[in-house]
C-alpha cells in the first residue's frame, strides 16, 4: 500500500518534491500541499488542502515532507517546525532516483535530496535538511539539521554544517572546515576557512558581508 503524503510548501522547491513522489513508483501517494500563502488552488492537478497550521489534525496516517525554506527565511525553520506540533517520525525521507546516495551515507527524516545529487561514502544528514539539484557532497561531510543547500553546491571532504545554515546556489566549501549554527553563504561563493556561529559571506574568497543594521 502507497504511503499518502503531504507537501508543506506549493512553490517551486514543492514542485520538485511532487515529481520526486510521482517518480518513486507505489511507495508514496501524493495527496497535495499545505500554503499559508498558496499562489493558486491547485499544483499541477494537486490541492492545497489549508494552511501549515492544519497539518496535525489531518490523519495520523498521513506522512509529510516539507519544501519549506529560503535565503531569507531559513533561521526561522526550526521554530516553525515546532509550531506544527508534528512528531518526528510523521516526515518520510526522501531522494530523487537520479540521485546518488552511498550505501554508508546517513539521511535524517524529512530530508529532501534532488535531482543529480551525490552524496559520497560516511555522508551524515540530519532532520530536515533540504538538499537542491546537483549539489556534490564529499566523503565524510556531516550536515546537520535544518540546513538548506542551495543548487549546485560542493561540499569538499570532512566538511561540517552546524544546524540552520543556508549555502547559496554553487557555493563551494574547502575539506575539513566547519560552519557554525546559522551562517549564510552566498551564491558562487567560495569558502576557504571556516566560519562563526551567524556569519555572513560572499565572494571568491568569502568574505564577511556588511551587517543588514548599520
Amino acid at each position: 500500500m502507497s504511503t499518502p503524503v503531504v507537501i508543506l510548501g506549493s512553490g517551486a522547491h514543492g514542485i520538485d518534491i511532487l515529481d520526486t513522489l510521482l517518480l518513486s513508483g507505489e511507495a508514496y501517494k501524493p495527496l497535495g500541499f499545505l500554503d499559508d500563502r498558496p499562489a493558486t488552488p491547485e499544483v499541477h492537478g494537486y490541492p492545497v488542502l489549508g494552511p501549515l497550521h492544519q497539518a496535525s489534525a489531518l490523519d495520523p496516517e498521513i506522512r509529510f515532507v516539507s519544501a519549506i525554506g529560503s535565503s531569507t527565511g531559513y533561521r526561522s525553520k526550526p521554530a516553525l517546525f515546532q509550531s506544527l506540533g508534528l512528531a518526528r517520525e510523521r516526515f518520510i525521507s526522501l531522494v530523487h532516483p537520479t540521485a546518488s546516495v552511498s550505501q554508508w551515507a546517513q539521511l535524517g527524516l524529512g530530508s529532501v535530496v534532488l535531482q543529480h545529487c551525490t552524496l559520497s561514502a560516511g555522508c551524515r544528514v540530519g532532520d530536515q535538511v533540504v538538499i537542491l539539484p546537483a549539489c556534490r557532497i564529499s566523503h565524510d561531510c556531516q550536515v546537520e539539521d535544518f540546513n538548506i543547500l542551495a543548487t549546485g553546491v560542493i561540499l569538499c571532504g570532512h566538511v561540517q554544517v552546524e544546524p540552520n545554515c543556508y549555502l547559496g546556489a554553487g557555493a563551494l566549501v574547502r575539506e575539513r572546515l566547519r560552519l557554525g549554527e546559522g551562517c549564510l553563504v552566498g551564491m558562487g561563493s567560495v569558502v576557504i576557512g571556516s566560519l562563526e556561529p551567524g556569519q555572513r559571506v560572499a565572494g571568491n574568497p568569502a568574505r564577511p558581508l556588511k551587517s543588514r543594521n548599520p
